[in-house]
């Protein structure tokens, strides 16, 4: 009964007043009052996003209308190869599905399942998993408004895996309008660490709370991490900032997801003026 009552008071705010919730979430977890009539710091600004959003922020965070997008600006070669698109699983599609592969919903974050072997995965299990999915309004969990008109879908793409037969790192680069930098995630899935560079790859402080790399130096600087800069730069050119994901396998580039609000604006930084520090890099 009361899972039902906040999620029916969700719907509300979402329509009359969803700068409320996302005043009340900010402070909650962040212990200071948000001003989004003159955001100053990172999250606040982030944070403001999460009810003041465009359309193109809708069109680039939607998995499937994203592609158009990148295959526009970068080229068809920089995207992972989607093996189907569907409204719902189905036996059909199912009896279809290679050995190994990722599926997603393409209407919000965490809505997905690597599949390294199809046998681990019956029909009705994948079933029940995707269509929860599916069922749920991804844009109500954090008020992420954004994400409202993206029509629930699912995608199969190919499952890329690293010369070890590893999930592959996955390479983040929070992309402001004169600024890069780059947090190198490492172990995802299982311990997952992060490594923070500049984009000339030199060793920055990792501004979050976090389980960070002991030792930095360590960590490979891919052989095309130049051209990584040059296609993260050119992917997030038309935003005051947003996070892009990107992945090198076998020394080729894929692209990842756009990320309008990482954490929607309520990550914790290691200090208020970090998290000020970034927010002046918006402008």
């Amino acid at each position: 009964m009361k899972s039902f009552l906040r999620h029916q008071i969700k719907v509300f705010l979402s329509k009359v007043n969803p700068e409320f919730y996302v005043k009340q979430s900010f402070k909650a977890n962040l212990k200071y009052n948000p001003n989004f009539k003159n955001p100053k710091t990172h999250n606040e600004r982030m944070a403001k996003r999460r009810f003041k959003y465009t359309k193109q922020m809708t069109l680039l965070s939607d998995k499937i209308a994203v592609r158009k997008h990148v295959r526009e600006c970068i080229g068809e070669q920089y995207l992972v190869p989607m093996l189907f698109e569907m409204e719902s699983l189905n036996e059909v599609i199912y009896k279809k599905l290679p050995n190994s592969f990722v599926i997603k919903a393409n209407h919000g974050s965490g809505f997905n399942a690597i599949v390294k072997n199809k046998a681990d995965y019956s029909y009705t299990e994948l079933k029940k998993i995707t269509d929860a999915w599916l069922k749920t309004k991804y844009y109500l969990l954090g008020m992420e408004l954004h994400y409202k008109a993206i029509k629930p879908r699912l995608i199969v793409e190919e499952l890329l895996l690293d010369e070890q037969g590893s999930i592959p790192k996955d390479y983040k680069f929070y992309c402001f309008k004169n600024k890069i930098y780059l947090g190198v995630y490492i172990d995802r899935f299982i311990n997952t660490k992060v490594a923070f560079f500049d984009d000339k790859w030199e060793i920055q402080e990792y501004p979050y709370i976090f389980n960070e790399v002991e030792d930095p130096s360590k960590v490979k600087k891919p052989e095309n991490f130049e051209d990584m800069v040059k296609l993260a730069t050119k992917l997030s050119k038309p935003f005051d900032y947003v996070r892009l994901d990107l992945y090198s396998v076998n020394n080729k580039i894929y692209f990842g997801e756009y990320t309008f609000t990482p954490g929607g604006g309520i990550d914790k930084f290691k200090s208020y003026e970090k998290d000020l520090e970034w927010g002046h890099l918006w402008d």
